[in-house]
């Protein structure tokens, strides 16, 4: 009897160690913003990161949000599609600003263990997300193309994410993120209101950009951004979103930190610690 009330004590210390308090403190309400990482992620998962399945897998999960990547077709649409070439990770091949979305249209993630999952359009997505407007999305825009004309790409580009948001009313509801500051001034110009992240390869070089364009973030691998560096940004008024968060420990670690978002691909556990 002895021993079965030590183990069970044991057990119960054991796993209430486990069950940590979290104080936030930053600029989103001191609360950190749970987005998928394309949806339900990358590793342990049977859904293609910025597949529909799994971005609206991800919203059931309870998260705050879903981070997608967002490319341009030839003729002017937008596609959740991370690769440069869609062979990386479809049945077919291109660059996808080569291709028209016709062309596009019909394609399937057909890399094991994914099985047909459709590449989407963010017309198709939006259209398809019930209730869309309780939720954050960030938009890591992608500018793969072999244009000549770098001005007229990058305008079309904002024109295309003018439309979207504006279809479906999600002003306050996107984050958008870019390595280009020529794309976030074009971005910046064409509405004040957007939440314009720069993502860079440093915090001191993004500090920097994030300062004298007046940009609302930085989004930055959370492998080289320090907890002191995130209050350096909040002080300046300056939002922070980790990316790279790829494992319970990285979820622990990030959340000390204090960032306003977490782009994680465990989601679930990140939504148990948070939530």
């Amino acid at each position: 009897m002895i021993r079965l009330i030590s183990l069970t004590f044991l057990l119960f210390a054991l796993f209430s160690c486990n069950d940590e308090e979290y104080t936030i403190n930053n600029l989103n309400d001191n609360k950190i913003s749970i987005l998928g990482h394309g949806g339900m992620g990358t590793g342990i998962t049977i859904y293609p990161t910025n597949s529909l399945a799994s971005i609206e897998k991800c919203l059931s999960y309870g998260a705050d949000g879903s981070e997608l990547d967002v490319q341009l077709t030839k003729d002017g649409v937008l596609v959740a599609y991370h690769d440069r070439d869609l062979g990386e990770s479809t049945n077919i091949e291109g660059l996808i600003n080569s291709l028209n979305w016709e062309d596009i249209k019909g394609a399937y993630y057909n890399n094991i263990p994914f099985i047909k999952y459709p590449v989407i359009s963010l017309d198709e997505l939006f259209s398809s997300i019930e209730n869309r407007n309780y939720y954050q999305f960030t938009f890591d825009c992608k500018l793969y193309n072999e244009q000549s004309d770098q001005g007229l790409f990058l305008s079309t580009y904002v024109d295309a994410i003018n439309d979207i948001i504006i279809k479906y009313e999600l002003l306050s509801k996107v984050n958008i993120e870019s390595q280009n500051e020529a794309f976030l001034q074009l971005l910046q110009k064409s509405n004040r209101d957007y939440k314009l992240f720069i993502y860079p390869s440093s915090f001191e070089s993004g500090f920097e950009i994030a300062k004298r364009m007046d940009l609302f973030g930085i989004t930055i691998s959370t492998k080289i951004i320090s907890k002191e560096q995130v209050a350096l940004a909040h002080k300046e008024g300056i939002s922070i979103a980790i990316w790279g968060v790829n494992s319970r420990r990285k979820n622990k670690e990030g959340i000390k930190k204090n960032p306003d978002y977490i782009q994680t691909d465990r989601l679930g556990h990140l939504v148990d610690l948070l939530k």
